[in-house]
């Protein structure tokens, strides 16, 4: 009998601590169902091939024979035309401070002017006005912040104009005789002393560039038919020529300017004289500047030179000449998804585990791009080939990025 109760006890403690075991692990899976979700969103992705550009313009030297001080009068990269004033010498420092004093003083008055000749006007749509308002005071702040204060001083007044055109339209007496005179008083006494003893004009019309980087007809639009990988290999080792001391900057003439590199051959099977091609210029990858194929030639079994013709012109543009940039190949644009979350259905397609409240729902991907933490996926849309259906990933979705055991149409607390 002894011994019968011994074996009950015996087998009680074991069916305890079984009991004990089996919750414990019920539990331990519980607390281990972890979902780690990431929202879908929009990504471009662009596929670049590396490529070492010389950057050729046709460029005429500006030079004063004027011993004064030069002020350039045009703004970088500006487009100025054929006898257009471009820059001014004045016999002092002093002087030409005076005349730059008073030229931005000009530009005051003439927003003062323009504000008090406004009259009440019954029909003006002050829902534009105000919208054009928000977006110079959006423009002030942009430009301080940034350190732009060459532009700080136009958004200014084009900020005031406008603010006082909507208190004249909505009846508020706005006087502005006392600045107005002030102003006329002050340039008065500025241009006294601030005459320029020359006045240097644009001989041709193009682009003003205030300084020479050294290069400047080196190559020119001349060669462009006729260039060469040796004559481009020479063009970028050599030696930039020192500055003159008269000049003044220069002009970028004509329309047109051309980007010219050497290239695998089997890497640009599909471009063509013609061809609208992408390039960047800098490290970021977000200003890709259009271009178009305009010559292509073979160096060898593997090389070729190829010559790009653009016709944009920027500051950041007027200032390149030799660039480690990039030749954009490809371009993919759909949603990104990190690689952890890819996962196979037992047909072997790719999808992902998307969380919707708490239900778990299995998504397809049509993947057009992957790198090693991503994928992009095309997004289904009612224009292309994918179709929009509750299938598919969308754009927002909460793919769960790590999860156990996960199965389509599982509820998951």
């Amino acid at each position: 009998m002894k011994s019968k109760d011994r074996l009950l006890r015996v087998l009680a403690a074991v069916a305890a601590v079984v009991i004990v075991l089996f919750f414990a692990a019920e539990i331990y899976s519980l607390a281990s169902r972890t979902y780690t979700t990431q929202t879908t969103y929009e990504q471009t992705v662009l596929k670049t091939m590396d490529a070492k550009m010389y950057i050729i313009r046709d460029e005429t030297i500006l030079n004063s024979t004027s011993s004064g001080v030069i002020v350039p009068l045009a703004e970088n990269s500006e487009r100025v035309s054929k006898g257009s004033t471009i820059a001014a010498s004045f016999p002092s420092e002093a002087a030409a401070e005076n005349y730059v004093k008073a030229q931005s003083l000009e530009e005051k008055l003439d927003a003062y002017q323009k504000i008090d000749s406004q009259l009440r006007l019954a029909n003006i749509d002050l829902e534009k006005l105000t919208d054009e308002i928000d977006a110079d005071f959006e423009s002030l702040l942009n430009a301080a912040y940034n350190n732009d204060f060459a532009s700080l001083s136009d958004d200014k007044l084009s900020f005031s104009e406008k603010l006082s055109r909507k208190q004249i339209s909505l009846g508020t007496t706005v006087d502005c005789a006392a600045q107005i005179t002030e102003l006329q008083n002050e340039i008065s006494a500025l241009n006294s002393s601030g005459k320029p003893s020359e006045i240097i004009t644009a001989e041709e019309s193009g682009y003003f560039v205030s300084k020479l980087d050294g290069f400047e007809n080196v190559l020119t639009s001349k060669d462009i038919d006729n260039l060469t990988a040796e004559m481009l290999e020479k063009a970028f080792d050599g030696k930039k020529s020192e500055t003159p001391t008269s000049s003044i900057g220069k002009i970028i003439d004509g329309y047109n300017w051309y980007v010219a590199t050497v290239v695998d051959s089997a890497e640009i099977g599909s471009f063509s004289k013609g061809k609208t091609v992408r390039l960047l210029f800098d490290e970021s990858g977000k200003n890709p500047v259009t271009t178009y194929v305009h010559l292509i030639k073979n160096v060898d079994s593997s090389k070729s030179l190829v010559i790009f013709r653009c016709n944009l012109m920027n500051e950041q543009l007027t200032s390149l000449r030799k660039v480690e940039g990039k030749i954009v190949m490809d371009e993919f644009k759909g949603l990104r998804v990190s690689r952890d979350a890819v996962r196979l259905d037992e047909n072997g397609n790719s999808g992902v585990y998307v969380r919707r409240g708490n239900m778990v729902n299995f998504r397809s991907l049509n993947i057009i791009y992957s790198e090693d933490s991503f994928v992009i996926a095309a997004k289904p849309s009612e224009d292309s080939n994918i179709k929009l259906s509750h299938t598919h990933l969308k754009l927002y979705d909460e793919v769960i990025i790590s999860g156990k055991e996960l199965t389509d149409g599982m509820v998951i607390g």
